[in-house]
């Protein structure tokens, strides 16, 4: 089955949304979504709505008929937000723009009435409920077709899951469709389901093996084992932060099982003009050879995904109207607001010397690397001036162009897919787990994985590899794709130390550091009023 994700439910499901999790409606005006109001249950809709979930706020796009009320229906969208708390915390990206909630996130001052985290709260846990919907109803199935659906149900659930639990520490955790106001789960709590729900769909539990994914992806954009093993070796990487105990030798086992699913592959052909890394992040990835690398993608498409967020938000956001004089993003949409902090830019360039007055290809060039996506034209990169979008490098790595030369589907909204998972992850992750087991340097095996991602970068190779140079590899890797704060988070160089400072961390230009207690990000206050019996806020907020 292909996802289609236009009016993909039927007027009577369209009401479903936190019921079940009532505390997490907090004080939004959630829709009525009582499921034994729903006169019919739609299968193929309701598991098309789990995945597009990541994408879509509502039931019209762009706009309109919304999932949560309250929230401005842009802002609500999942990858936006992820986006914007994984990278504006960091020394990756800072915005211009005086949204609330924004300058907190510029200078990680946030507390528990961030209404971008609060937006970001209730998405992932609409996503949680939309599952748990899908799996009470298909709970007495014995069709082949269901259960592999209900496999990928239950992977996206623990996706939403992993969010919760990396993002927020301690989430409510409901299973079920008849617990209003569920009981908080520890960290380690969060982890253990998390990870017994990965082992399960991929039919490793011995009592648990009827919903088991698919070898490959039954078509692009569903969940498959690749999807499960680079899960759980992300959540395995992460452990010692999340339960306090290593697992660096489950994350290798877990990487190593991605490296060699045959279902799945580095992009390295360049083509077009067009580089193999910047054809990751392009109008055509479902087509171009990404699809390849891609294993769980957040599918986008100009006419049916039509979002103010997502990928536009990514595109529009890193771009501004003199930009767009010098080369196409393939979309009229241009925004501005979000680019570089100094010390993302040095990733690349440590002794500030990027091609000035350059487009990306220009810039990337002279880095000797296909990922330094910079916009230096008039710009310094330094941000000098926190309110000015010229002040910093842009970095162009999404576009909405087609590699191919192929017409867009719509000249404002995307068609770019963001990849939620791709295989590069699984290198880098097997990479660092080696470094760790060893000392904190990479044997020649862990090496050649790293040079795997360099190379297909055009970029010199390396014969050694510490923790420090894995650390700016992730974010050479995967700048600007919501990754980063958990990366310093476990590399120590996040809340709660002062040797790693990044500009305007803390609010000041040279940075400040800032409390251990700002590595979770708080429960809204919101839910805390609506199951105080239940939840206990983190730490320090």
């Amino acid at each position: 089955m292909k996802l289609r994700f236009k009016n993909i439910l039927p007027a009577a499901a369209i009401a479903l949304s936190l019921t079940g999790l009532s505390s997490c409606t907090g004080d939004l005006d959630v829709e009525n979504i009582n499921p034994q109001q729903v006169s019919k249950f739609d299968q193929n809709a309701i598991f098309n709505k789990v995945y597009a979930n990541m994408v879509l706020t509502g039931q019209t796009g762009p706009d309109g008929n919304r999932d949560i009320q309250d929230v401005d229906e842009g802002a609500s969208n999942m990858i936006r937000q992820i986006w914007n708390a994984n990278e504006l915390t960091t020394d990756e990206a800072e915005c211009t723009w005086g949204d609330q909630g924004l300058p907190e996130y510029n200078h990680n001052t946030w507390g528990d009435s961030h209404p971008m985290l609060q937006a970001l709260y209730y998405r992932l846990m609409f996503g949680v409920t939309v599952s748990n919907f899908f799996l009470t109803q298909t709970s007495s199935s014995t069709d082949a077709t269901t259960h592999v659906e209900r496999a990928e149900v239950r992977f996206m659930r623990a996706l939403y899951y992993y969010y919760m639990m990396d993002l927020y520490g301690n989430p409510p955790m409901a299973t079920t469709m008849d617990n209003p106001k569920p009981k908080q789960a520890t960290r380690l709590e969060a982890f253990t389901f998390v990870e017994s729900e990965l082992k399960a769909v991929l039919g490793e539990n011995a009592n648990d093996n009827a919903d088991v994914l698919s070898d490959a992806p039954v078509s692009y954009g569903r969940a498959s084992k690749a999807a499960a093993n680079l899960l759980l070796a992300r959540i395995y990487i992460n452990a010692k932060v999340y339960t306090g105990t290593e697992r660096w030798n489950d994350a290798k086992t877990y990487a190593q099982k991605v490296l060699g699913d045959k279902s799945f592959s580095l992009l390295t052909s360049d083509s077009n003009g067009y580089t193999a890394y910047q054809k990751l992040f392009m109008g055509d990835n479902d087509t171009n050879g990404a699809q390849n690398e891609i294993i769980l993608p957040a599918i986008h498409d100009g006419i049916t995904t039509q979002t103010w967020a997502g990928c536009l938000f990514i595109i529009a956001s890193t771009t501004n109207g003199d930009m767009l004089k010098q080369f196409s993003t393939g979309t009229t949409e241009n925004w501005g607001g979000n680019r570089c902090r100094l010390q993302f830019t040095q990733q690349f360039f440590p002794n500030n010397d990027a091609a000035q007055d350059s487009l990306p290809p220009i810039v990337a060039k002279k880095a000797g690397d296909d990922r330094a996506l910079f916009y230096t034209w008039k710009r310094k990169p330094s941000i000098e001036d926190e309110s000015s979008f010229g002040s910093g490098y842009a970095y162009v790595k999404f576009l909405n162009v087609h590699s191919d030369g192929s017409l867009v589907h719509h000249t404002q909204f995307v068609d770019t897919d963001f990849p939620m998972l791709r295989m590069a992850e699984a290198y880098l992750i097997y990479a660092e787990a080696d470094a760790r087991i060893n000392g904190g340097s990479c044997t020649p095996d862990g090496v050649a994985k790293l040079n795997a991602l360099r190379t297909r970068a055009h970029a010199k190779t390396l014969t050694s590899a510490d923790l420090d140079v894995l650390c700016s590899e992730w974010s050479r890797e995967f700048g600007f794709e919501a990754m980063r704060r958990t990366t310093l988070i476990r590399f120590n160089k996040y809340g709660g130390q002062s040797a790693y400072k990044w500009q305007w961390e803390g609010g000041e230009e040279n940075g400040k550091s800032f409390d251990a207690h700002y590595n979770i990000f708080a429960i809204p206050a919101s839910d805390m009023n609506a199951n105080s019996e239940n939840l206990k806020q983190n730490p320090g907020y």
